[in-house]
């Protein structure tokens, strides 16, 4: 089916999963094989279920300085072409005859600062299914009158998540920030009139371990407060014994992005690791035991996935066998958020 895009329509797919007790994750990316793994984990739950029309949520960021992903994209860092070709990807894999095509596909900009993304929040607002607002760094006053402002240019439009405070930055040298009290989401909420709405409930942006304090107390009376309409950021900062809490805590959408890349990153590089025997002639892995970065086993025909005789093979030195390590481990993560989310719900 087409990309959902119509505000009604993405509506009703936050009001049936806030119904039936679902977080829908909010999967980010910035290649195409993430973006595929994000699709094909929901394809493949929905085959498990019996359910084919399962939403899922890719999402990406463009300018945002700690990680601009459309900028990532292409080699050539043009944030305008990043989001572009991913559009063009996604219209593409929800076509009709697309293995994907029967999901119900909405995706969604992250972290959209309006001095950095005006473009885009002008020139995509009809081709998405939500953008996050975020004049998060601004005093409370102005984030509230900047987010306002866009509420109302483009209401009806699209669904407009807004942060009601910054969140910290894990690997930033900022001081930690206050948790949302409930009067400043109340607040936020009524003179902003955004659908979706981010509170600081103590996660942490691009976190890499799992120590953080998730405030579920907080959340659930901000919840009591305004309704289930919570979205998480910095979900890879919680223990998955915390993150399983987020649908009763009051969280509708939940964006996740670091533990992804991390899977997906060793996932690459013990894929690389067990074929260096079809990556590197003997002699350059001579050089590299002799240079105390491997050892000498690693060299070996019988190590890893090396097959005789020891030289570079095209089917291991080419990308797709990298691109389906990646793959793999990221669908496989993704499925284990939709099961930890309470996506069998759908099958009811």
């Amino acid at each position: 089916m087409p990309l959902v895009t119509d505000y009604q329509q993405v509506k009703d797919i936050y009001k049936e999963a806030a119904e039936l007790g679902v977080a829908l994750p909010a999967f980010c990316c910035e290649d195409r094989a993430t973006l595929e793994a994000i699709l094909a984990s929901a394809k493949e739950k929905g085959e498990e279920l019996g359910v084919e029309d399962l939403p899922i949520l890719p999402t990406f960021t463009v300018r945002y300085p700690p990680w601009s992903q459309m900028k990532l994209i292409t080699a050539c860092g043009d944030p305008v072409l990043g989001i572009r070709l991913m559009l063009s990807d996604l219209e593409l894999f929800a076509s009709e005859d697309s293995p994907y095509g029967k999901l119900r596909i909405a995706p969604n900009v992250d972290h959209a600062f309006p001095w950095l993304d005006g473009d885009i929040l002008d020139g995509f607002v009809d081709r998405v299914a939500g953008i996050m607002f975020d004049a998060s760094e601004r005093p409370f006053e102005e984030n509230i009158k900047l987010t306002a402002e866009y509420v109302e240019k483009v209401h009806g439009r699209v669904v407009v998540e807004g942060a009601v405070d910054e969140l910290y930055e894990a690997d930033g040298m900022q001081t930690k920030n206050e948790l949302t009290t409930v009067a400043q989401a109340q607040r936020f909420l009524t003179e902003t009139g955004v659908d979706i709405l981010v509170p600081n409930v103590g996660s942490e942006h691009r976190a890499t371990s799992q120590e953080i304090e998730y405030r579920s107390d907080r959340a659930r009376e901000i919840s009591a407060a305004v309704g289930k309409i919570l979205c998480l950021h910095g979900s890879s900062s919680l223990r998955m014994s915390s993150a399983a809490h987020l649908p009763d805590d009051g969280f509708v959408k939940v964006n996740i992005y670091t533990t992804l890349a991390v899977s997906g990153g060793q996932a690459v590089a013990r894929h690389v690791l067990n074929n260096l025997g079809n990556i590197f002639t003997e002699a350059q892995l001579k050089e590299l035991v002799d240079e105390g970065v491997i050892g000498e086993i690693a060299a070996s025909p019988e190590f890893g996935d090396n097959e005789a005789p020891i030289k570079p093979k095209l089917a291991a030195v080419t990308n797709p066998s990298r691109r389906d390590a990646w793959f793999v481990a990221v669908k496989n993560r993704c499925k284990e958020y939709l099961d930890l989310f309470h996506y069998q719900r759908y099958a009811q």
